[in-house]
């Protein structure tokens, strides 16, 4: 045999064994993530314009795993506020939870809740809480006796404003409206005079719309995506700011069972999401006042002074909360003073220092 013989016959030898073994297949994960909200929400939206692709477009770089979603979306699954008992018993592997609805088991979380009047910055709320979580251990103390992982903190509720079936035309109109919220940002109008209603984004318009109550403390984005102005005429800016809302978590035995390069590709997702939200939340909330005065509605600006000496009637929502948290060796002080003084540095419209 000569030597071209010899080496077209290795090249052949090694063709036909490429052809025998071929590539490392693709390994693929069934993850079931769940909202209790429906696509219509903005959250859930998100988490399929986002996040889910977000995670797939990571794991395709290599090709070594994929993702088969099964989405478990509009209280298919779970109702809003089920969601955190849903990932920890493993009905789902992971899910975006509001963690409003959670203040008795996630205290810490409601920082954004005991600070109004700070920001309209929901990508800044996003990076700053992050930056906490990173820096203190007691927000991912907290999932540890719930059987989850927390991959990131995000928000929605840009600037809560009132959505009113009644005119508001100041502060004072507020007085003996029954007003519907999440829970926590309830004590923000009862200095006011309001009552308030607890509910949700899933049941705000029908609560207005049958009168058991009178207004929601909603945000702009929300306004525009479930049609609230079609039960409400008026639409108060009370400029209360925004609050960080939710949490992307997975379920602890889900999560130990992905490989490595699963885990780094749902973190960076999760990490984009919140900024995809809050830019989506911006984007949609800024035509809220068009969209009311389209719809025939009144639109009002609350007078800046007002918004001050409102924000000084509340009872000092953050130290109370400081000083639960400390009770329990959480360092709370700490987290409310590096919050306000990240958005002090930012320059943000705070009509109260609540660490001071």
């Amino acid at each position: 045999m000569t030597k071209t013989s010899a080496v077209w016959t290795g090249l052949l030898a090694s063709a036909a064994f490429a052809v025998a073994v071929p590539a490392q297949a693709t390994e693929e994960i069934d993850v079931t993530i769940v909202s209790g909200f429906s696509p219509s929400v903005a959250v859930v939206k998100l988490l399929q314009q986002s996040f889910m692709p977000g995670v797939d477009a990571r794991l395709a770089e290599t090709g070594n795993y994929s993702i088969d979603w099964q989405e478990a979306f509009s209280g298919t699954l779970a109702k809003p506020s089920g969601e955190l008992e849903a990932i920890q018993t493993g009905l789902a592997d992971m899910g975006v939870i509001p963690t409003a609805f959670h203040a008795d088991k996630l205290p810490v979380y409601q920082i954004g809740y005991v600070t109004p009047f700070t920001t309209t910055d929901l990508v800044l709320i996003h990076e700053v809480v992050d930056g906490l979580v990173e820096k203190y251990p007691a927000f991912n103390e907290t999932w540890e006796s719930l059987d989850q992982v927390s991959l990131s903190v995000s928000g929605i509720p840009d600037n809560y404003v009132l959505c009113s079936s009644k005119p508001i035309q100041s502060v004072s109109d507020i007085d003996g409206l029954k007003v519907a919220g999440a829970g926590p940002n309830l004590r923000w109008i009862e200095p006011a005079g309001a009552t308030g209603v607890t509910g949700t984004l899933g049941n705000f318009y029908q609560l207005v719309e049958t009168g058991v109550a009178d207004a929601m403390l909603v945000w702009g984005e929300a306004v525009v995506s479930l049609k609230f102005y079609e039960v409400c005429d008026n639409y108060f800016n009370a400029n209360l700011g925004g609050v960080n809302s939710y949490v992307i978590n997975v379920n602890e035995r889900a999560w130990e069972s992905y490989p490595d390069e699963v885990k780094e590709a749902m973190i960076a997702a999760a990490q984009q999401f919140g900024v995809d939200l809050g830019e989506f939340a911006a984007e949609l909330g800024a035509q809220a006042r068009d969209t009311f005065v389209e719809a025939g509605g009144n639109v009002v600006e609350i007078d800046p002074e007002e918004r001050t000496e409102w924000a000084m009637t509340l009872p000092n929502l953050a130290q109370e909360w400081a000083e639960s948290l400390e009770a329990r060796g959480v360092p709370a002080r700490e987290i409310l003073t590096d919050y306000m003084q990240a958005m002090r540095d930012a320059d943000q419209p705070i009509a109260r220092q609540w660490d001071q």
